[in-house]
């Protein structure tokens, strides 16, 4: 188990961009505050949630099962930490 700390916008960004069930949350991103989690899944539907909330899916990336836990400092990580560094040293196409 990995602790990542962040903000909720950042979980939203993280998680969304890394479990396979879920699509990036980017459209919305500049106006979401910082202390907001946002998720959408790939069918559409938009989440919003608080900690709590449990995670279970599939990296997008490799296709591995991975699970996530949000806490009130971030989110506690099941699975590959490198994918999730990977998805955090990215460049934002929003932000810069």
């Amino acid at each position: 188990m990995y602790r990542v700390a962040c903000t909720l916008k950042e979980a939203s960004c993280i998680l969304g961009n890394f479990f396979g069930e879920l699509s990036p949350t980017c459209e919305g991103c500049r106006a979401r505050p910082d202390d907001k989690l946002a998720l959408k899944t790939t069918d559409g539907l938009t989440l919003e949630v608080e900690a709590g909330l449990v995670i279970e899916g599939h990296s997008g990336l490799t296709g591995e099962p991975a699970k996530a836990r949000l806490t009130d400092y971030g989110f506690e990580f099941f699975g590959d930490i490198t994918e999730i560094a990977r998805i955090r040293s990215a460049r934002c196409v929003y932000v810069g």
